[in-house]
């Protein structure tokens, strides 16, 4: 399904506008407006772990957590102190994989705390450099970043996919033709990204947002160690009104006694102690798709004042969000109450109030919707009835033999359909493999309707299948 196709769809089967109101009695003459950033904060600051390595979860939630931020808009006192959180960039192919990688459970706790889930490819295979294996086809694109945004909906307990993805390898070209903007991606990031930071710039590139690259040796060596680098006036005002600033990395030493570990803290805590709550408390800390989903919702947003009455509304299949209204003209003597779900604070006649999230987070998969109906052996499979076959995905763990192939077969009406004939090249890891290697029908070929799907065990390594099936009736919001 290309991008036009997917805005299509949309049209024709749009989310409904999502609207939200409160009282604000005794302030007949009060204006509003929609913040750039969450609690009215001058600009966003977000973390990103690439690869969704197992020690994220007991390590690097805890250890941002450390460093803190308020609610409150800068200037006025009495928010709450919530913690610095990040994104965790998962390989999807490679979830619950082995014991070095994330399970579903705990990415769902991740989002629990705070976390975003960052899409960053089936398999991290594609690349600009090195030989044209890496360069993936168009159909390879298509089918990467529908059956990423399909699983990850399908695995996390919200049931929603990420809006943000991390180009692995950066390689640009997982959007290809809009792959990722038509299944809901609204912000891609990459080390030497060529948009400009500020968010409200006209020339903003929402699909090539650059990142800190932070691995040690890159910071120790081509950084010279310095702790603040690739924030923007470090030692004077930090980053100007209206940035987006990204720190990217794929491993923080977790002993206190490592350079890298101190480097780190060093940055954190120099970030809460002059713009978060320790000092001037104008930075907002989210993961990178929340910010971007604000960011764009809060440019398409409206907002009115009448009768009393505050209301909020946002335009078709937008991700859900909350937005911070800033009120003017506001009567001290004003009852204003903070919504549930939502914040308040005031100064003088000027209120902030954020509102409750719109919507459901996240954004749906492309279409069609699509659903596993079988997780279990490999073999000749009933499948109970006539299903439309969307894509096969087989759960590996070992080690696979020289010649490795195998041979998936859809039995239906009309006789067997060969759905591939795979001869896997894991070459790049010495023959190893823990994930799942997923075998796409959709979105590039027509279902197979099958009522069986033959797929022999011809080695140990094949551990599980997971056979998906066009969903008869999707979720519609």
């Amino acid at each position: 399904m290309n991008l036009r196709l997917a805005l299509l769809m949309t049209a024709l089967f749009p989310l409904p506008a999502l609207e939200w109101s409160c009282p604000i009695a005794g302030a007949p003459a009060a204006k509003a407006e929609v913040c750039t950033f969450k609690y009215g904060k001058e600009w966003a600051y977000a973390v990103e772990i690439d690869d969704g390595p197992k020690w994220a979860r007991p390590f690097a939630v805890p250890f941002l957590a450390q460093h803190t931020w308020t609610d409150a808009p800068p200037g006025v006192k009495g928010g709450a102190e919530r913690p610095f959180v990040g994104g965790i960039a998962v390989i999807v192919g490679a979830i619950s994989g082995s014991d070095q990688a994330l399970s579903w459970a705990d990415l769902d706790a991740m989002e629990q705390s705070g976390w975003g889930v960052i899409n960053h490819s089936l398999a991290h295979n594609g690349r600009s450099w090195g030989d044209d294996k890496g360069r993936l086809s168009d159909d390879q694109v298509r089918e990467d970043a529908f059956w990423c945004q399909a699983m990850l909906a399908n695995g996390l307990a919200r049931k929603r996919a990420p809006t943000a993805c991390v180009y692995a390898n950066g390689y640009t070209d997982y959007n290809r033709g809009g792959a990722l903007e038509a299944v809901g991606i609204r912000i891609a990031t990459r080390v030497s990204g060529s948009s400009p930071i500020d968010v409200t710039s006209p020339g903003v590139k929402w699909m090539d947002f650059n990142r800190n690259y932070l691995d040690e040796g890159v910071w120790k060596n081509d950084q010279k160690g310095d702790p603040m680098a690739g924030i923007p006036d470090a030692a004077g005002a930090g980053p100007k009104p209206n940035s987006l600033i990204i720190d990217f990395t794929h491993g923080i030493e977790q002993q206190d006694s490592h350079e890298n570990n101190a480097r780190w803290m060093t940055r954190l805590s120099t970030i809460a102690s002059r713009w978060g709550a320790g000092g001037r408390d104008n930075l907002w800390c989210a993961p990178t798709g929340e910010i971007a989903d604000y960011v764009l919702a809060a440019k398409v947003a409206t907002v009115t004042c009448a009768k009393g009455t505050l209301t909020v509304k946002l335009p078709d299949g937008q991700p859900g969000t909350a937005l911070t209204v800033r009120l003017t003209g506001v009567p001290a003597a004003a009852k204003l109450a903070a919504p549930a779900g939502g914040t308040l604070h005031r100064q003088g006649d000027v209120a902030w109030l954020t509102t409750p999230v719109l919507g459901l987070p996240g954004t749906l998969p492309g279409i069609p919707r699509v659903k596993p109906i079988y997780t279990g052996e490999p073999g000749l499979i009933d499948l109970k009835g006539s299903h439309a076959i969307a894509g096969i995905a087989v759960r590996m763990g070992g080690h696979a033999p020289d010649g490795f192939a195998y041979k998936v077969v859809a039995k239906t009406a009309d006789g067997d359909v060969v759905v591939i004939e795979a001869k896997p090249d894991f070459s790049h890891s010495g023959g190893w493999v823990n994930g799942q290697v997923v075998h796409p029908v959709l979105p590039t070929r027509a279902a197979i309707q099958a009522t069986a799907i033959d797929i022999p065990r011809v080695n140990e390594v094949m551990r599980e299948v997971t056979i998906w099936a066009i969903d008869p009736a999707p979720a519609a919001k």
